[in-house]
């Protein structure tokens, strides 16, 4: 019965999407692309709930289907997607998402924010691990199509494997607009921090892992880098 009313709820306030493409961005990393529904917006860096399931023929909710997720693109884009990665061994979620067909629909809802649009007054700096990036991706872009006076970006990214998302697309921006910085370790990630540090008066947006985030907005503090100065990318 509970199943039931669930899955009513998420019917009734949850949106079809019809998937487009699955890009191949990386080992084991894909990007998935759907449709914009003519009742869906969002602002750059936002996140969505997505559940890997249409609900259809008679079909129930299964909570092991829903996942949040950062939404990587702008919907100037006219697409909406997602960047994730799946291994080996996949959870049902993500075994789902490889199932799914150019043309199947999932469901979106729930979608929220938990950054401010960048200050335009000061230098911003991005750090990311992995596929935390795609949280930047549309606030990158949004940033430097911008008609207003714009003020300098430094993406830093973190990726052990050496093979990072969106590189190519990135590096083809002016470097006087952005300076992308991808390293494999954490000796270099904090190299990279400290050259943002020294005589700057920057803006810090950090998203990873729990314990990224904490680490690395420890680091900043110990810099003598202002609290107000870090956003966490955290409820």
């Amino acid at each position: 019965m509970i199943s039931t009313i669930l899955t009513l709820v998420l019917k009734r306030i949850s949106t079809p999407i019809t998937l487009t493409e699955v890009i191949n961005e990386a080992p084991e990393t894909y990007t998935f692309t759907f449709k914009v529904p003519a009742n869906i917006d969002w602002a750059p860096g936002s996140y969505a709930h997505f559940l890997c399931s249409d609900l259809g023929k008679g079909k129930k909710v299964n909570n092991k289907l829903v996942r949040e997720l950062s939404i990587m693109t702008n919907s100037s884009e006219q697409k909406i997607g997602f960047t994730t990665r799946i291994r080996k061994n996949p959870s049902e979620f993500k075994q789902a998402l490889l199932n799914l067909n150019v043309g199947d629909n999932i469901r979106i809802f729930k979608i929220g924010n938990h950054f401010k649009t960048p200050r335009l007054d000061k230098p911003i700096v991005f750090i990311s691990m992995g596929v935390g990036i795609a949280t930047f991706r549309p606030l990158i872009l949004q940033h430097l199509n911008s008609t207003s006076e714009q003020s300098f970006i430094t993406n830093i990214n973190i990726d052990r494997s050496g093979c990072f998302v969106y590189k190519d697309e990135l590096d083809k921006i002016p470097g006087d607009r952005i300076k992308n910085v991808f390293v494999t370790n954490r000796g270099d990630l904090y190299k990279s921090i400290d050259a943002c540090i020294s005589g700057t008066d920057s803006v810090y947006f950090i998203v990873g892992s729990d314990d990224f985030n904490k680490s690395i907005s420890d680091y900043l503090v110990q810099k003598n880098v202002a609290q107000e100065a870090i956003i966490l990318d955290k409820h």
